[in-house]
């Protein structure tokens, strides 16, 4: 009979999930499903990458669909990565992603090795900030796959992401949104629901981005039969058709059935067809394990029970160790279970023949004496020098309430896991706390390790109501201070400004029982809440205590934080000069410090930010260049560091270069799930859209913020978004809307006696005041532009603003043409245009047209230039209403397709890409970022008419001969 052959397949783990039969189809009743898959494959080395999910209950054929490509691929010399989760993985970070990317530092591929090195703590991570590991591993898997891919195609196949750990899903995840223009096809595998959060968030989000989803539905009657019949060599009989109906579809039930049945004789064949000789079967696949079980000798059925307990494919060592014998003894001892069909060899491990045999032999253990094979697994495997991690999930299956000792190596073991995945910390660190008997001593300390996890993790809520919870209750002093400072900064995260205060000024009531660090950060964190929430004022009287304390240690890092909250108090109230010095005096300190990891924010990137807002664009650049090229501000503040360059490249003029690096600090920010980020990104982008004449655009982009700008209370970046709204409003012939919102952004900021966006607000709202008869509103806006020029006189678009503002009010021709002189001392397009438009109007009314048509050239020059068609037309009208046509368009323009359709940034991308380097290498010498040089590819693709990197080096090298 057939039943006994070996079905084969690259890992016998699998092969009875379903049965390989020799026809063109290679599989029973998944003709289509793999004709859909084996498209996907077609499509590999010739478009954008793909993804295929491919989810079914267990055993429904879904690692043999997959095997079956993976064949395929391999025929068709593809490279292969293959991995997948396990039962008891979850608590090791990255455990999938290093099984299919073999990520270890014992790797032959040393860029394999160094990632390898890093999740083992031998990587350097020492110099980046705690927590943000996790990131860091996640980009150089990214860059180590697309190199992979710029080899040759590759397929990357993720199995069981039901078990992943939650690092190893954001891996997936930025592979397949980073890596969407590489030669790569990423299957994942799940079962059907239910499914963890994580995952389930994960398979929207791929769906979101156009993943394909097989699902796998249960054989016919006829495809059951089907199988049979390759099984038998001859067709069921009515009885065994009977039984097999008992499958349920389920193609490892019914192959699982037949092999049971030819095991214990009750099966008869005919010279037509083969029937069973019994009615009954056991009633699922877990009750015929049982049964077969019953057959084995007792040192075999405790050796498969130690296995179970370890997991679904582990180590013969591993399970001789928790068996406390020899592996030769234990291989010898297992043998009856290989022959019952219950584990196959694959290499030196121990590997069952499908996952629910392993879930039938697990559940056949008592619950106590599954905790305590756990418990027992766990301490021979750390005993034998295994990493606690890769043992923590043993801990927490096999310890109950009362266990110290397992509270404590939990303890220990989400230490590790701090660096690389903060949710498994958390998960730990939970479990140590339910571990632990009441009242014990450590209750309060690993209350506050809680806490600390649960910031890292992102849960601000949680963490703010867990401290304030301890706090609430009588604790020991120890964890006090600690739980009032993370009380703090999940407070400051979820801008609840007011009772962050109050948080601060109890805590600091005695301050003798608060040391200088602790107090420095808890009045920097103040002063920020004061400053963002309304009293810039009083946020730099805090900043300034801060500093004195500061001062006092002589510690340089508690020095960076004060100056950091001056710097932001100073310059939300216009003195911009003041910001700047103590910007640079902060990044000086940063420089020498020996503890990066404890700043607050990117120094350089802060720097950089304070040098923009005084008109030094190009020394701003420099800075945020200094800020991406260290780890520290690349992890946690990348999303910030992106969008303050994107947002140069805006004020510069560069649009072309802007909205990419505009989209990618946006999809930075979504992923660190910061949406004053996205909303900032959005309303750049429809300033430029506006500017454009794409109202169609600006619109979809604007509805997307608009939301913000409506409720009671305004964020602390609504200048910005204000002004794209308004532009837009004024742009479809809605004036009055347009002075509305940003009348109310004036006052807002009046009132918080914030000067920070006077820029974007004042001229449009003075002219538009004039406009509609308002005079007494444009009158306060100058006199209030005035009144801050004042506090920031070395400033030329501070200084222009007041002249243009109070020139506008009084028609003052002088006093624009000063402004516009003053403008034209900054690089900055809008304020430089801006002003040389209103200068030119009023030299228009005292008839001096010549003047007003150089003005209004000026302007042209600089609208064309930036490709702002709707704002360079209105200049042209005017200045064909002074009398001098404005001639042929700008040269601007370049063809829609093509080599000389590409920007020079695109060009310069396309050229790094064509000589082999990977979107993380151009990103590194182009100082930008992964996700803008993909933005950046996708234009260059479109417009060359190019799927791949082949196509495009062939275009880069005709091009530049």
């Amino acid at each position: 009979m057939a039943l006994d052959r070996d079905l084969g397949g690259e890992d016998t783990r699998w092969v009875a999930e379903s049965v390989v039969v020799p026809s063109a189809d290679g599989l029973i009743g998944r003709t289509a499903e793999l004709e859909l898959a084996l498209g996907e494959l077609d499509r590999l080395g010739e478009g954008p990458a793909s993804v295929l999910v491919v989810e079914g209950e267990a055993g429904i054929g879904k690692t043999r669909l997959v095997q079956s490509l993976v064949g395929e691929a391999r025929s068709r010399d593809l490279r292969v990565l293959s991995g997948g989760g396990h039962p008891f993985e979850r608590t090791r970070p990255f455990g999938l992603a290093a099984s299919a990317l073999g990520l270890s530092a014992r790797s032959t591929d040393p860029r394999a090795a160094a990632i390898g090195r890093l999740l083992a703590g031998r990587g350097g991570e020492a110099s980046a900030t705690p927590g943000d590991i996790q990131w860091r591993v996640v980009e150089e898997i990214v860059d180590l796959v697309e190199t992979l891919c710029a080899e040759r195609p590759v397929l990357l196949v993720t199995e069981d992401v039901h078990w992943a750990d939650t690092a190893s899903l954001l891996a997936v995840l930025s592979l397949t949104r980073q890596l969407s223009l590489a030669p790569l096809l990423t299957v994942v595998t799940t079962r059907s629901s239910p499914l963890p959060g994580s995952v389930v968030r994960l398979l929207d989000d791929l769906a979101a981005g156009g993943g394909r989803s097989l699902c796998l539905a249960p054989l016919t009657a006829d495809e059951v039969t089907a199988l049979a019949t390759h099984e038998l060599g001859a067709r069921p009989g009515p009885r065994l058709t009977a039984l097999l109906a008992k499958a349920g579809g389920n193609p490892l039930w019914a192959t699982a059935m037949l092999r049971s049945l030819a095991a214990d004789g009750g099966l008869s064949r005919s010279a037509t067809e083969v029937d069973a000789t019994v009615s009954e079967l056991p009633a699922s696949l877990g009750d015929l394990v049982d049964r077969r079980l019953r057959d084995l000798p007792g040192p075999t059925l405790e050796l498969l029970r130690i296995a179970a307990v370890l997991g679904d494919a582990v180590s013969l060592r591993d399970v001789a160790a928790v068996a406390r014998r020899s592996p030769a003894e234990a291989a010898r001892q297992l043998g009856e279970a290989y022959d019952a069909q219950l584990l196959d060899r694959v290499d030196e491990r121990v590997v069952f023949r499908h996952q629910l045999v392993h879930d039938a032999i697990y559940q056949q253990v008592p619950a106590p004496a599954r905790r305590v094979l756990h418990r027992e697994a766990a301490v021979t495997l750390m005993a034998a020098g295994a990493d606690p991690l890769a043992v923590a999930d043993h801990l927490v299956r096999g310890s109950e309430r009362g266990d110290e000792e397992a509270a404590t190596w939990l303890r220990h073991a989400a230490r590790g896991a701090a660096g690389q995945a903060p949710p498994v910390t958390l998960e730990l660190v939970r479990r140590a706390e339910a571990l632990l008997p009441g009242g014990h001593r450590d209750a309060d300390a690993v209350s506050a390790e809680v806490v600390q996890a649960l910031l890292r993790a992102g849960d601000v809520a949680e963490a703010s109501a867990r401290a304030e919870a301890v706090l609430g209750r009588p604790h020991v002093a120890e964890v006090d201070i600690p739980l009032r400072v993370a009380l703090v900064s999940a407070l400051a995260l979820q801008n609840r400004a007011d009772e962050l205060v109050a948080v601060v000024e109890d805590s600091l009531a005695s301050p003798e029982r608060v040391g200088p660090a602790e107090q420095v950060v808890m009045l920097a964190q103040q002063s920020w809440a004061l400053t963002y929430s309304g009293a810039p004022a009083e946020g730099e009287a805090v900043a300034a205590r801060a500093l004195a304390v500061a001062e006092a240690t002589e510690d340089p890092v508690l020095s960076v934080w004060a100056l950091t909250a001056l710097q932001v108090a100073e310059g939300r109230q216009g003195r911009f000069d003041a910001a700047l010095s103590h910007a640079r005096r902060a990044a000086a300190l940063a420089e020498g410090s020996a503890g990066p990891r404890a700043l607050p924010l990117q120094p350089q990137l802060m720097l950089g930010m304070a040098l923009f807002d005084c008109d030094l664009v190009g020394e701003a650049r420099t800075a945020f260049r200094a800020a991406l090229d260290d780890e520290f501000g690349s992890a946690w503040w990348l999303s910030a560091t992106l969008m303050a360059d994107a947002q140069a490249s805006y004020a510069l003029g560069d649009w072309d270069d802007a909205v990419p690096g505009l989209m990618a600090g946006e999809q930075a920010a979504r992923e660190k799930a910061n949406p004053l980020l996205e909303w900032q990104s959005l309303a750049y982008r429809t300033v430029i859209a506006t500017g454009r004449g794409e109202l169609g655009v600006a619109r979809e982009l604007a509805d997307r913020f608009a939301g913000t700008l409506q409720g009671e209370e305004l964020p602390y970046n609504a200048g910005i978004l204000t002004f794209a709204a308004a532009a837009l409003e004024a742009a479809e012939g809605n004036p009055h809307g347009a002075f509305d919102l940003l009348l109310r952004c004036w006052r807002v900021d009046a009132a918080r006696e914030s000067r920070f966006y006077h820029r974007c607000l004042a001229p449009d709202l003075v002219r538009l005041a004039l406009a509609l008869g308002r005079r007494e509103v444009a009158g306060e806006v100058a006199d209030a532009v005035e009144a801050g020029a004042d506090l920031a006189p070395e400033v030329p678009t501070v200084r222009s603003l007041a002249l243009r503002c109070r020139g506008l009010v009084d028609a003052d021709a002088a006093s624009l043409v000063t402004a516009a002189a003053l403008a034209r001392r900054s690089p900055l397009l809008v304020e430089h245009a801006g002003a040389c438009e209103d200068a030119a109007s009023a030299l228009a009314k005292d008839g001096r047209r010549e003047e007003a048509a150089t003005l209004l050239g000026e302007a042209l020059a600089r609208y064309e230039a930036a490709g702002a068609d709707a704002w360079a037309g209105r200049v042209r009208a005017g200045l064909r209403s002074v009398g001098a046509p404005p001639g042929v368009k700008g040269s601007r323009h370049r063809p829609a397709t093509g080599w000389e359709s590409l920007t020079a940034t695109e060009r310069t991308v396309s050229v790094l890409v064509a000589e082999g380097l990977t979107n993380g290498a151009v990103a590194r010498r182009m100082y930008v970022s992964p996700h803008t040089v993909n933005t950046h590819l996708r234009h260059v693709y479109a417009k060359l008419g190019v799927s791949n990197r082949v196509g495009l080096a062939a275009v880069v090298h005709r091009s530049i001969e």
